[in-house]
């Protein structure tokens, strides 16, 4: 190898060596809550929630799931005992998303009431926004006595820097008893949820 070539080879060497260093530079980890943030640049991404979601989402599946319509009889049933769960703020309740869950004995289509006390019941993951609350992710439970909101199944304010699918997945499952895996596990939450929370109230 002639001296002018191991030349060339050392300079792109080094090149690759400080195009590393860089990088390493731009990177790093931060420790939030109770998991781990990628730093790109001052820029923070939930690497381990992405992948988290990413592989659920391969595996998962919806087909006993479905997105009704908004004027269905079990979302607006729904929506109702969001609306008088905390008024007078929840009051302002808009639906952004339903994702709904029944019971195999269910006809597939949407009923027109709910089911009998002797009859199976549904689960409604609602996403909703308001005029002065955060955002919120609800699970009601429609059955015998018609639309029931769980306390302890909900999800308010918005997940950032963490991914959204993986945080409230998470956080649902953790706290709501008897809800449907496929129900959570399809449940994609809007973009809202990784936006910036809203501004405090003056």
């Amino acid at each position: 190898m002639t001296p002018s070539r191991v030349v060339r080879r050392r300079h792109g060497l080094l090149a690759a060596l400080a195009a590393v260093f860089f990088l390493l530079g731009l990177l790093g980890v931060e420790h939030r809550d109770d998991a781990w943030l990628l730093n790109v640049g001052g820029s923070v991404h939930d690497l381990n929630g992405d992948l988290r979601v990413a592989w659920a989402d391969l595996g998962r599946d919806c087909s006993s799931v479905m997105r009704p319509v908004t004027g269905s009889p079990v979302v607006a049933a729904a929506l109702t005992a969001l609306q008088d769960f905390s008024p007078p703020d929840s009051r302002s309740a808009r639906l952004l998303a339903a994702d709904l869950w029944m019971e195999e004995a269910l006809d597939r289509r949407l009923p027109p009431a709910p089911p009998q006390p002797a009859g199976p019941g549904a689960w409604v993951a609602l996403q909703a926004t308001f005029d002065d609350l955060e955002p919120v992710v609800v699970l009601v439970r429609w059955g015998p006595e018609g639309a029931q909101l769980l306390p302890q199944g909900v999800w308010s304010g918005t997940t950032r820097p963490w991914n959204a699918a993986w945080r409230i997945r998470g956080f649902l499952k953790d706290r709501a008893d008897g809800v449907p895996d496929a129900l959570l596990a399809c449940l994609d939450p809007h973009p809202i949820f990784e936006q910036p929370p809203m501004p405090l109230r003056r």
